[in-house]
């Protein structure tokens, strides 16, 4: 009983030092619009507004969607061990639409990277 006890503790724990912000695009999602015909009210009708919004002097236009997951790890909510090996992780997702002047899409692309941070004295590098 004791061991379920510490397991749903440490679930808990997990859980909670949790946080995302942003907008989700999946691969899935953007590869549904096609180059050439698909318009950014389109994009805008299925995603939601942009985080960003870039224009070129050109007339085109690039309306990004940023989505950040954080989360602490584990080991920072034991007394003790989360000083020498405490941290968290980050990842961060960014698609770009960009459009010609007529609001037609052009392209697309993305990005993502994944972040380990170490805050433990024993985990420094």
């Amino acid at each position: 009983m004791k061991l379920l006890n510490l397991v749903a503790v440490g679930v808990a724990c997990s859980l909670a030092g949790c946080a995302s912000s942003g907008t989700h695009v999946t691969a899935e999602q953007a590869s549904a619009f096609q180059v050439g015909t698909t318009t950014e009210a389109d994009v805008i009708s299925k995603l939601g507004e942009p985080n960003m919004v870039s224009t070129n002097p050109d007339g085109t236009k690039i309306d990004t969607y940023m989505h950040v997951a954080s989360s602490a790890n584990a080991v920072n909510y034991i007394p003790v061990v989360g000083l020498f090996a405490g941290g968290a992780k980050s990842s961060s997702e960014t698609v770009n639409f960009t459009f010609d002047s007529h609001n037609i899409l052009k392209s697309t692309s993305s990005n993502r990277t994944n972040v380990n941070v170490n805050t433990g004295l024993a985990n420094q590098n």
